[in-house]
């Protein structure tokens, strides 16, 4: 018996003295480096290939970035501000109910009066062209009708009559992994060319441009490139009347990071009220606008101004495409039990420093 606890105590020792070298070489790990202020990555890769090469979070765009292309048929889902398959109206089909598939197919291309039947419908859409075309998706159920601009519209069988729909813009996102809210604005910025899809949960902006094929998506900035740089009084147009640029003025695009250089050229408009600077690839112009001069940045500018918020900003290419955030350092495994350990060490000392408080609740009077 005493042997045995002899062997148990001798174990237990060494199991204590082996945890406490462990707990002290856990606690010599090295110290985890307190992260700099985020810095702007740009990663030329990414443009081109569409996907991140780091294991970083993209936040802006110098840009806009090629997402991906879909069928022109959605245009009629642009025109309409209509994101899903809305059924728009139903045209009976009387005797032609009885007809078979094949014959229904050849009715629907060369009988049919699609245009009168748009804008007898009652709906604001309208056919665009008289010679309109039907794909036969599945003969004698389902039809693609198309016009002259290549917007299209989902013609289906229901019984004895056709329903004419809006083709689904929605779904045509998610297939290509880019996912819209239900908040969601559409805004026509040229009509038939150019729209523009903004989300307003996900705060993200998607132009879509009508290619030659296809209608191409692009997504914008998050965050918008920075066009005001700063202002000054208007002590400094007398300067710019006389051509040269004035001690503040200067001050102000080298506190910016954007030093004038000794060829930065000044033009004047018509009226010696607003100015154009061209700096080598760097263009501003300068506005006199209540009673100050404001100062902006030309977007085509070889260098554009991002700023996400009061440290993440900086000046980045326009052409270098996306630019990310960098991810937070990557804690070795002895750097992450440091971290529990001494975790779990704060906890023992808050429940030792509760349990060794006296206690404050007074005494009950006795009766």
């Amino acid at each position: 018996m005493k042997s045995s606890l002899k062997f148990l105590s001798l174990f237990l020792f060494i199991v204590i003295i082996i945890g406490f070298c462990f707990c002290v070489y856990i606690l010599q790990a090295p110290p985890v480096a307190q992260p700099d202020p985020p810095k702007l990555q740009v990663h030329t890769r990414t443009a081109i290939r569409g996907r991140p090469t780091v294991n970083s979070k993209p936040i802006a765009y110098t840009k806009d970035v090629y997402r991906f292309s879909i069928d022109k048929k959605y245009i009629s889902n642009l025109n309409s501000a209509q994101l899903s398959n809305e059924l728009l109206f139903s045209v009976a089909l009387g005797q032609r109910s009885r007809f078979s598939s094949e014959v229904l197919d050849k009715e629907l291309k060369t009988v049919f009066n699609w245009q009168k039947m748009f804008a007898d419908s009652g709906t604001e859409i309208k056919l665009r062209s008289r010679s309109s075309t039907i794909k036969v998706l599945l003969s004698g159920r389902n039809w693609l009708l198309k016009d002259s601009t290549g917007a299209g519209f989902s013609v289906e069988r229901n019984g004895d009559a056709l329903d004419i729909y809006l083709p689904n813009l929605q779904e045509a996102f998610n297939t290509n992994r880019t996912t819209l809210s239900a908040d969601v604005e559409l805004s026509v910025e040229t009509k038939g060319k150019q729209w523009l899809i903004k989300d307003n949960q996900s705060r993200q902006t998607y132009e879509i441009r009508n290619g030659n094929k296809q209608l191409n998506i692009y997504q914008q900035s998050k965050y918008p490139i920075q066009t005001f740089l700063f202002k000054t009084d208007l002590a400094a147009m007398t300067a710019l009347t006389e051509g040269y640029f004035s001690e503040d003025l200067r001050e102000g695009f080298v506190i910016k990071k954007i030093p004038l250089s000794r060829n930065a050229k000044l033009i004047p408009d018509e009226n010696d009220v607003n100015w154009r600077v061209t700096d080598g690839t760097q263009k501003y112009y300068i506005q006199n606008e209540d009673g100050l001069l404001n100062v902006y940045l030309d977007l085509e500018s070889k260098w554009l101004l991002v700023q996400v918020d009061d440290n993440i900003k900086g000046w980045v290419q326009r052409e270098r495409g996306t630019i990310f955030l960098p991810p937070q350092p990557t804690l070795s495994s002895r750097q992450q039990l440091k971290e529990k350990l001494v975790t779990l060490i704060e906890k023992l000392k808050e429940k030792v420093r509760i349990s060794e408080q006296p206690d404050q609740t007074p005494n009950a009077e006795l009766p």
